[in-house]
């Protein structure tokens, strides 16, 4: 049951996905819906391949932030943890504090607050932290989900470019719009190789937005980030 949810999910979302293709890559007015698909599955899949997962994809990140206990003066102790992923779905966020006292475990809840403009979490640890007791640790756990359904339109000349490599490989006739040579098409031992092209597309064509919008790096960005 739970795979026939998701096949009619990934389903209703192609559907949306292929209309915004459809709205920005004006040039394929001859392909069938079925082309238009797979177009579309191609990029999405190779997108997925080079950035360690899709931006439409909803990741689930955890992170686990060590702070100090700071006591003294009369301002709250507001922690600041920069969220730097696009898409940042904010009513996902949860926080909470770890406190260890040798093997004994305490959470509590914490106030916090996202700002959307500079994605910074401010974080009030002003009732958590326990200026008595300097054997404790603390850890700040931050749980929040990242992902979108709408394709960007920084990525729309990525899509366009995907569809015209796809039919051009399938010889769709209104696959030949554009200047000539906006794609190349990579042959390997005299044989179209689809993969090929791709990667070739997507390293000299689109690289500075693969770098904006991969995981990759998100992965590798702090010690205490995991990307599950």
């Amino acid at each position: 049951m739970k795979g026939n949810t998701e096949e009619l999910e990934f389903a209703t979302a192609l559907d949306l996905y292929v209309q915004q293709v459809k709205e920005c890559c004006k040039c394929f007015e001859c392909a069938s819906e079925e082309q238009w698909e797979q177009a579309v599955i191609t990029a999405l899949k190779d997108w997925g391949n080079l950035t360690c997962g899709n931006w439409i994809d909803d990741h689930d990140i955890n992170l686990r932030v060590p702070v100090s206990d700071q006591c003294g003066g009369c301002c709250p102790n507001i922690l600041r943890v920069n969220l730097p992923e696009n898409w940042v779905q904010k009513d996902t966020i949860k926080v909470k504090v770890r406190s260890w006292l040798g093997l004994e475990l305490q959470e509590m809840q914490v106030d916090y607050v996202f700002d959307d403009y500079t994605h910074d979490l401010m974080i009030d640890l002003s009732d958590v932290i326990d200026c008595c007791n300097r054997c404790k640790n603390y850890d700040v756990i931050i749980d929040y989900t990242v992902g979108t359904d709408v394709i960007p339109p920084e990525l729309c000349r990525w899509f366009c470019a995907i569809a015209k490599v796809y039919m051009d490989l399938e010889e769709i006739e209104c696959a030949s719009c554009g200047a000539a040579d906006s794609v190349a098409i990579v042959e390997v031992e005299g044989t179209k190789d689809l993969s090929a092209t791709i990667k070739f597309l997507a390293i000299k064509y689109f690289q500075s937005v693969i770098d904006e919008y991969s995981l990759c790096l998100l992965k590798s960005l702090k010690d205490w980030t995991v990307v599950v």
